[in-house]
């Protein structure tokens, strides 16, 4: 017996104790002549684990209210991530359809401030659909590419002229001005190439000329644009956010017809816009630069003759409030999950007050301090992984329900957006949160000496 190497204890004031030249750093290993373990083999490990989730088990009530507040937390990063995804979806599809902030323009520079006046330059170069067909081949980052050219004209149909926009292109402009239609359809390339006498009209043009009549009722029907016939082959949607009272009247039409639509140049020669569409809002910045590029090698001394441009400003604005979305969106989503971690911290520190007795036998019979944290670590991961399951399916019902309520309201077609990364974001923001918030629990459980948490009432 004296080769055993027991730790000798005292009985001080009805409380069985260490002497007090035995301090508290003794693990339960050292109770039974065994050195403490300083690392946790694979069976171990998974022993603990097993351990700590069939706590779970066996408290259902605890464990709910544990995994009730990643529940909230999981569900709403869920529902706020989709819904803001799909919200931004349909604003960056607006954006892209109703204005030019994705577009790169590429202008003949015809007149130069110099000397407090606009001088005139007399050797700038002229686009051409050659032009527009070796940009959308040579530059990077192109989504499609056109050329463009405006002016006033006048439109007659069966007695009712009216003044229009005219706008002369290439077929491209549908790609780049996502244009939809009522009815019909855009100038093919061929069109477009052999100047045929054809020719798109917006709603409101269709409408006026329609007298009453269903506007639709225009696709077909020959209509003179400057004394020229053209056969309509298009209408336009609609636009919802038309003046009544001036209503904008326009009218597509090849661009090799300039002349027969908008008369002679005044100044000799048209000088056609080359516009470059970049796929996607954080391709702008690249398309411009790639294009300046383009634009140096194939002419001299370009910064005096030609004119790169893209709307910064309004860019700028979109792209500021996209940002500002996403960070409303996560510091939503990080106090949701703050909440759920601190109810994890609270339930375990409860949990290793009612438990501190089997705390001690577990250190007593030979479990070191390693094993203790990881069993109750395994207890926060499993809520924390629980609740972020249940938390992901009602998250995303919310989000159909909300996304519902807004299409019911506001008519916008607006619909989740369930990225894998939400999923990943959710997954591992919840191991997170339960080994942040379970760390101090299970330390302190780690920390309980054998004798004081066996005698604890």
């Amino acid at each position: 017996m004296e080769n055993l190497n027991v730790w000798p204890m005292e009985i001080s004031e009805g409380r069985l104790t260490f002497p007090a030249r035995y301090d508290k750093k003794h693990t339960a290993a050292s109770l039974t002549g065994t050195p403490e373990r300083p690392m946790i083999n694979r069976v171990a490990f998974a022993s603990n684990v097993l351990v700590g989730v069939d706590a779970l088990r066996v408290h259902p009530l605890r464990t709910f209210l544990s995994v009730l507040g990643i529940i909230i937390g999981a569900a709403s990063l869920v529902a706020t991530m989709s819904v803001s995804d799909g919200m931004m979806a349909f604003v960056r599809e607006q954006v892209s359809r109703e204005t030019s902030v994705q577009e790169v323009t590429v202008s003949s520079r015809t007149s130069d401030f110099k000397n407090g006046e606009w001088v005139a330059v007399s050797n700038f170069p002229v686009f051409s659909s050659a032009d527009a067909a070796a940009a959308r081949e040579e530059i990077a980052g192109v989504g499609a590419a056109a050329l463009t050219l405006s002016g006033r004209s006048s439109a007659e149909y069966r007695g009712k002229r009216e003044m229009v926009d005219a706008t002369l292109s290439t077929a491209d402009l549908a790609d780049i001005r996502r244009i939809d239609f009522a009815a019909g359809r855009f100038f093919t390339t061929a069109e477009a190439t052999h100047d045929a006498s054809v020719a798109v009209l917006n709603y409101a043009l269709a409408r006026e000329f329609s007298r009453g009549r269903d506007p639709l009722t225009l696709l077909g029907e020959d209509i003179y644009v400057r004394h020229r016939l053209r056969r309509v082959v298009g209408v336009l949607a609609p636009n919802p956010y038309e003046q009544a009272r001036h209503p904008e009247l326009q009218i597509f039409v090849p661009i090799r017809g300039a002349e027969s639509v908008l008369g002679p140049p005044g100044r000799g020669q048209y000088t056609p816009i080359l516009r470059l569409r970049s796929p996607n809002l954080e391709g702008v910045i690249p398309l411009r630069d790639a294009t300046i590029d383009w634009v140096a090698r194939h002419y001299l001394r370009w910064e005096d003759r030609i004119e790169v441009e893209v709307g910064m400003e309004r860019l700028a604005k979109v792209e500021q409030a996209i940002f500002l979305a996403k960070l409303f969106v996560s510091a939503l989503v990080g106090i949701s999950l703050l909440v759920g971690g601190i109810g994890i911290m609270n339930v375990l520190l409860t949990s290793v007050a009612e438990r501190t007795r089997e705390i001690g036998i577990r250190k007593a019979v030979g479990a070191c301090a390693a094993d203790v944290r990881t069993q109750f670590l395994a207890e926060s991961v499993a809520i924390a992984g629980l609740g972020t399951g249940i938390g992901l399916v009602i998250g995303l019902l919310l989000a159909l329900l909300v996304t519902a309520i807004f299409r019911y309201y506001t008519e916008a077609p607006i619909y989740p957006v369930l990225r894998a990364n939400t999923v990943l974001i959710a997954l591992i923001s919840s191991a997170v949160v339960g080994l942040v918030f379970g760390t101090y629990p299970a330390r302190r459980a780690a920390n309980l000496v054998p004798i004081d948490a066996i005698t604890h009432e």
